[in-house]
Parts: structure tokens; sequence; C-alpha cells
């Protein structure tokens, strides 16, 4: 085979595998100049093929117009991938035109033999074994080569521009266009002078391909930077800041650079430079991420505004290939943060200084109710006159109400806050029904009404439940009912709702009156927090308008509901059903007859006599140091007094108590502090119980007094009967 057509065939195969390579590389985000380009190589050199076998002027005519799209239109596809490498985007306009051009030289090309503006005259003549076409050039030819040249110049202008005023144009790329350019314009230009025979444009082609190759890996790293920019201008005015896999900046878009000026000076193919702080957070980005850390957010701050740097990965399909950085405007979503923070902080103040105002107003009520109630207690207990005892009776009836009032207050903050907490227990039901029955018939009786009580047979005697909450719930509703029934009757009914698939049993409650009842607009309004309606008629009626209030989300707490059925003037029925565990399944039974067993127990005297038992009473109030004495010596003790800490931490130091009963809220040192130096010092031994005698009653008042060091907790006003028991069980104690 001639060594001339062999050369061709060989440029013919190297062209085509090329031609696979990109496509096999860029898949199929290929871009349309290069494409053109990698499919017009083969067949131009398919074209010198057939002109260097051509055994006639026509066949030699026709190869030649097919070399000619080398000419005309290769250089201006080189061209455009230039400036496109360059980040140099022409307009659709311009290109039409370049087009154009290139397009109508190229038809004076297919026009040869019928006139001469492109060659003058032509013949085909043999050389070393090829055919080769002997031209003499025509106006437009020459025109065709002004063109070329000027390609060329543009083309170096466009690299000698990116070099000096792009710095977000890859210096690796620009030296290898050049080079890849200056070797194929010599070479092009220069072959010409060396022989007729070989042509050596094919050859340049395929240098420019290689050349355009040789770059295809970062290129593609460029134009998937690109899409993530495209996608990023689209979605929003986000900053973006791509780096290969050595750190190397391949783009940072025009976003990224306002955000952050340091990246005006940022060169590409340059790594970004840790010895700038912001620059180092981005790179501190991509290292979280490659350490496999989620969060790999950093914070950046600069000129008063906030951003938010983010690091993922690049891919090539699956193939990682570098990382891209997102950096997001944040000042507004920070300074509403910081905003949103201080409101919670300023709430949470809030909510702070409620908890210690419903404290303070617990202890500053409770603590003179404490005295009223216990100087009442005592008189009581001592006095035999009947008119000074119905005197008596209607203080505890008045001052039971009064701590019913403040408890609904507390109840409802704790409810609000969303610090009440249902803590399930053992409890007897009886016990709970006779409380009930207790504290309303009393009032039921003062007022003439009817006070029925129907208790199911079949209930178990032992529940599991929040027996307090539960008793709560129940009581308000007959408080309620009493409150507004004038005659007639209120009953309590509590029945089997039957048993669950979970053997727990459903406890079915009935408060049913035959009060004043509700109007039907006045329905949707029975719930809502300190509300009262129908005033006119029920202004002289006392309460906070809280108790349906705290039913309603204390049921709800227990995964029940409240319903309700009321004749304007007729009465009124409340129910609700609510499942509890069993914890003894024996039957109740007779009800009555059992409330008549355990009320004689109740009613048993208090048995505590205790002489000799020491007790040392902390309290800065003088009253209440007498009510307390007064309840201790129906025990038999006569207990030691204290009116501040410090006096109380000088006995301890001089006598050994049994039992410490300590005020919290004192003036100077307060009960704690004087706890603290009483463990601290080590005053007394073990076996010493000391109790918080408080005021404070808030929710979690008994756990938060545990958690400071005290042995237990009473809250005042407290009961005679209470007390003697805690105090007959702490001297119980063996140690």
């Amino acid at each position: 085979m001639n060594p001339i057509i062999l050369y061709y065939d060989v440029l013919f195969v190297i062209s085509v595998i090329l031609l696979l390579l990109l496509v096999l590389r860029w898949q199929v985000q290929l871009d349309v100049d290069m494409t053109v380009l990698f499919t017009l190589v083969p067949l131009i050199i398919i074209g010198y093929i057939r002109l260097a076998m051509a055994e006639n002027l026509e066949t030699a005519i026709f190869a030649n117009q097919i070399t000619y799209l080398g000419g005309c239109f290769l250089l201006l596809l080189i061209f455009l991938i230039v400036c496109n490498l360059c980040h140099i985007r022409l307009g659709g306009g311009v290109r039409f035109v370049m087009f154009g051009i290139a397009t109508l030289i190229y038809f004076f090309v297919l026009t040869i033999g019928f006139n001469q503006w492109f060659y003058r005259d032509v013949r085909l003549e043999q050389e070393s074994g090829v055919s080769i076409l002997v031209k003499e050039y025509g106006p437009v030819h020459t025109l065709f080569y002004v063109i070329l040249i000027i390609y060329v110049l543009l083309a170096l202008a466009m690299v000698v521009y990116a070099y000096k005023f792009r710095p977000d144009v890859s210096i690796l790329n620009l030296n290898l266009i050049t080079f890849t350019m200056s070797f194929s314009v010599m070479l092009f230009f220069g072959g010409r002078f060396i022989t007729r025979a070989v042509e050596f444009a094919p050859l340049t082609y395929i240098i420019a391909e290689i050349g355009f190759l040789a770059v295809s890996y970062r290129l593609r790293l460029y134009n998937i930077s690109g899409d993530i920019a495209r996608n990023v201008l689209e979605n929003g005015s986000d900053g973006l800041v791509c780096v290969d896999l050595g750190r190397k900046l391949l783009v940072c878009n025009q976003r990224a650079r306002s955000m952050l000026p340091v990246l005006a000076e940022a060169k590409v193919d340059k790594p970004l430079d840790d010895n700038d702080p912001l620059l180092l957070k981005l790179n501190l980005c991509v290292d979280r991420l490659k350490a496999g850390n989620p969060d790999n957010e950093m914070i950046l701050e600069t000129d008063g505004s906030i951003y938010r740097a983010k690091a993922g990965y690049l891919r090539d399909n699956k193939r990682v290939c570098g990382y891209y950085i997102l950096i997001n405007n944040i000042t507004a979503e920070y300074n509403y943060n910081i905003e949103l923070q201080a409101a919670k902080d300023q709430a949470e103040a809030a909510d702070a200084a409620k908890t210690l105002f419903l404290a303070q107003m617990s202890h500053e009520i409770r603590t003179p109710i404490n005295a009223v109630l216990g100087m009442n207690e005592m008189i009581m207990q001592e006095c035999k006159d009947p008119a000074i005892l119905d005197y008596a009776e209607g203080i505890r009836s008045s001052g039971h109400n009064l701590m019913f009032l403040i408890n609904s207050l507390l109840d409802f903050s704790k409810i609000e806050d969303g610090k009440m907490e249902i803590i399930e227990e053992d409890y007897d039901l009886v016990a709970l029904i006779m409380n009930l029955v207790n504290s309303t018939s009393t009032r039921a009786e003062a007022k003439g009404i009817r006070f029925n009580i129907d208790v199911d047979g079949e209930l178990p005697v032992r529940l599991i439940g929040d027996d307090v909450r539960v008793s709560q719930v129940i009581l308000n509703l007959l408080s309620n009912a009493v409150k507004y029934t004038d005659e007639g009757n209120v009953d309590l009914i509590i029945r089997s709702g039957g048993i669950t698939t979970d053997n727990r049993q459903i406890l079915h409650v009935e408060v049913k009156d035959s009060g004043i009842g509700i109007k039907p607009e006045d329905m949707h309004r029975l719930f809502d927090q300190f509300s009262r309606f129908d005033e006119s008629r029920n202004h002289h009626k006392e309460g906070t308008g809280l108790g349906m209030a705290i039913i309603y989300n204390l049921l709800k707490l227990m995964n029940s509901k409240i319903h309700v059925e009321s004749t304007y003037g007729e009465g009124s029925l409340f129910w609700f059903d609510l499942e509890q565990g069993i914890a003894d399944p024996t039957p109740v039974g007779n009800y009555k007859e059992r409330a008549r067993i355990a009320d004689t127990r109740s009613k048993q005297e208090i048995t505590l006599y205790a002489p000799d038992a020491k007790i040392l009473v902390v309290d800065d109030n003088s009253l209440n140091l007498k009510v307390t004495r007064g309840y201790l010596k129906v025990c038999g003790i006569i207990p030691d007094e204290a009116l501040s800490g410090n006096e109380a931490i000088e006995k301890l130091k001089t006598n050994r108590y049994d039992v410490i009963l300590l005020d919290h809220m004192m003036p100077g040192m307060d009960g704690v502090e004087t706890l603290n130096i009483i463990r601290s010092e080590k005053l007394v031994p073990g076996s010493t119980v000391i109790v918080a005698l408080t005021a404070n009653a808030i929710e979690g008042s008994r756990e938060a007094y545990l958690g400071m060091g005290f042995d237990d907790y009473i809250s005042k006003p407290m009961e005679l009967k209470i007390l003697a028991d805690k105090l007959e069980g702490y001297l119980k104690r063996e140690y």
C-alpha cells in the first residue's frame, strides 16, 4: 500500500477512536461545537483518501469539496470551542453571521468547475504515487485564507485575554490550548512548503482533537460545576464554589465572589488560601464532608452579613471527581433567629417569673391560712362549747374553700405550662369515694340538697391510676353541681364500663344534678378558662371559672373526655369514661358497708403519744410556731423552737433531735441554706429526719425539696392527723 494512503488511513482510524472516546467520556452531556468537530474530522479524512486515489478530475474535485468542510467549518468550530474554554460567550447573532460566512464560502467550493471565484483553474496530477490537485486560487480563496488567519488571531487574543482578565479560567487548560494551537498552525501552514503530495491539515485536526481530549477530564468537571451553577442561579441567589479532588478551584460564580470579596482574588487551578479565615472555613466544610460528618455547615460573617456554607460531592455518574460548596445569605434568618431566641428567653423569663410569683403567692397565702386553720383546729380540739364549735366549723369550711380556690389557680397554671404530670399508683376505690362524699356532703346538707351515691358492686376494690387527679375531676364536678343546685338532689354514680382487651377497668362516672342547667348558646363556652355565664343569675356564686377548664384538661391528660347533657332550668348530667389498671380484682360489693367500716377506722383518735421525742420546729412566723406547737401538744410532745436558721444552727450544736421541721422561706438564712450548713458541718446524726415544712405547693415541689437534701416534705396548711401520722412513721425508723 502507498505510504501516503496508509498515512491517511491511520489518521482516519485515530479520528474514529477519538470520536468514540469523546462520546464515552462525555456520555449524554456533549458540547455541540466539540461534537460536530469530532464528527466532521473522519469525514474530512475520507475526502483526503478519495482525493489521493482519484482517477479523474471530477472525482478529485468532489473529494476536494469534502476536505473543505474542514477548512470552512473546523477552524470556526475550534475558535468557538476556545471561546467556550475561555468562558467567553458569543451571542446567537454573532454565531449566525460566522456560520453564514463559512456556508457562503463553502458554496463557492461546491461550485468549483462552474466559475472561477474560488479556483481560477484546477487540474489533476500524479506525484509520489497519489493524485493531487494543482490549483490557481481565485479571490474567494484569498478571502478564505484571510478569515482563517483572523480566526487564529482571535483565538490567540481570547487566550491572552483569559490569561490576564479571567481568573475563573483554568490556567492548565489555557497552557494546553496555546501549545496545541501554536503547533497546529505551524504544521498547517508550514507543511505546504514541505511537500505537495501529503496534506498536513488532517494531522493538525487530529492534534487539535487530542488537545481537547487532554482537557476533557477537567472540562467535564467544569461542565458539571457549570450545571450546578446554572441550577443555583435559576433557583435563587446562592454562591457556588467548586474544587477538584486536589482542592484546586474549578468554578466560582459571580454571586459567591460578591458575597465573599476574598474569592475575587481566588485563581482557577489554585488551592483556596487557608491563611484567610473565610477560605479556611470553606476548606473545613470539605474536611467535614470527607470525614463523613453530615453536619458540615459553617457560618461565615463578613461586612455585617451572615452566610452559611455547606459542602457536597461533585460526581461524574457515581465517581467522585471534586467538591462543591453552596453559600447562602442567611442574614435575615440569622437575625430572625436571634430575635426569636430573645423572645424565647423573654418568654422563659416571664414563665420563670410567673412560677416564682405562684410560689411566693402560695407561700404568702398559705402561711396565714395555716395559722387560721391551725388555731381553729386547736379550738375544736380543746373547746366543748357547741356554739363556739359551730363557729369553728364555719371557719374550717371557709378556710378549705379558700384553699380550693388557690389550688385551682395553681393547678390551671401547671396545666397551662405543661408541667402537670399523671402519676399512676395503686389506690383504694372505696377510700377515694369516701373522701369525695366527705368533701361534698356537708355543703349539700347545708343547702338542704339530697346527695345520693350509687356505686357498682362489681368494680375492683383497688385500681391503678392517678387517684389524686381522678378525685380532683370528680370533686370539681360535685362542687359545681352543689353550687348551682338550690333544691332537689345531686347524684354521684360510679359504674363499670367493662374490661378492655388488655385487662383494664373502664370506670364510668356520672354527676347528675337538678340545678339551673345550661343554656344551649352557652354550651360552647363551658370549658373556657375564667368563663362564667348567665351572670345575672349566678353573680352571687363563688368560684374562679377555672373548674371546668381544669376538668377538661385533666381528663385529656388521662386520655379521656368529659360529656355534657343539660336542659336549662331542669339540671345537668356530666359523665366520662376512664381506663384504670386493676391492682386487686376483688369486687367492692356493698359500698355503704365498706364505707361504714372504713369510716369507723378513719375516725379513730390520734394514737401517737411520744413525750420523749425531740422535735425542733424552725419558722420565722410566730403564729405558725404556735400552731405547730399546739398540734404537737396533742401528741404529748413539747418541741424546741427557732425563729431563724442561725438560731436553729446554734441549738443543733448543743442538742440532739429526732425530727427537724424546717420552714423554707425565712429572712436572712432560708431553709435550704440552713439545711446545707447542717449537712456540711454534720450537725445531726444520720437518724435525724429533716422535713421541709413549707407553704410552697406548686408542681414538683416535693421532688425539688427531696432533691435539695430534705428527707420529706409537708405543705402548709397541714392537718393534725397528717402531721401525727408522719411523725409516727419518722419515730419508728430503725437505723
